[in-house]
């Protein structure tokens, strides 16, 4: 009996978590980061205005926080994919969709990450958490470098990984914002090719 209770309550404190976050979506979406505010997520949310403290703690920025982790999950997958490549060209194709991918998230997603910029300029939360998220692609893109020094294809057996993973990310990163910005009018795929043949042919030997 215990045990039914006890999921009972976990299961209705799932719902009015989700409740507050697509709530709090509309509201985001709406206003903005600035102009939202916890009185209106919870008003949206039909629920009472404790209730979205007692699940977000730290108010409209852990709610927009939790949002952003679930859109960047799907990035997240993006940069996760097995790195096969076992010469240049076949790195080149493999750099190129993920860029390709990378940027076509980001036009899936721009409304949401146009206003997470936004939230980066008011939110130390918000901008702390960008930095490890944008840590956690360094890593992973390094393991790539990685690999291909112990293939005995890499260029320079000195690179840094993490500074030639940064080659690769960083530009990425750039047009991510400048599609989320709208300030972009070269097609996204040009820009993939651009990025990952300077990236493959710096790397490989």
């Amino acid at each position: 009996m215990a045990t039914e209770k006890k999921n009972g309550y976990v299961l209705r404190g799932e719902r009015s978590r989700k409740k507050i976050l697509d709530g709090a979506k509309e509201v985001f979406l709406e206003k903005g980061f600035k102009e939202a505010t916890v009185t209106l997520i919870a008003e949206r949310a039909n629920t009472g205005y404790g209730t979205v403290y007692s699940h977000f703690p730290a108010g409209k920025e852990e709610v927009l926080l939790n949002i952003m982790e679930d859109i960047m999950g799907d990035f997240y997958g993006v940069a996760s994919v097995t790195y096969t490549p076992k010469n240049k060209e076949e790195a080149f194709a493999f750099t190129y969709q993920n860029v390709v991918n990378f940027l076509h998230l980001a036009t899936v997603h721009q409304q949401w990450l146009a206003l997470f910029y936004e939230a980066f300029g008011q939110s130390d939360l918000l901008r702390t958490r960008w930095e490890e998220i944008t840590e956690r692609f360094i890593v992973r893109i390094s393991k790539n470098v990685d690999i291909v020094r112990e293939m005995g294809l890499i260029r320079n057996p000195d690179y840094d990984s993490r500074v030639v993973a940064g080659a690769l990310y960083y530009p990425g990163q750039h047009y991510l914002w400048e599609i989320a910005l709208g300030r972009v009018t070269k097609d996204y795929k040009e820009i993939a090719s651009d990025i990952a043949e300077v990236y493959t042919y710096g790397l490989f030997q």
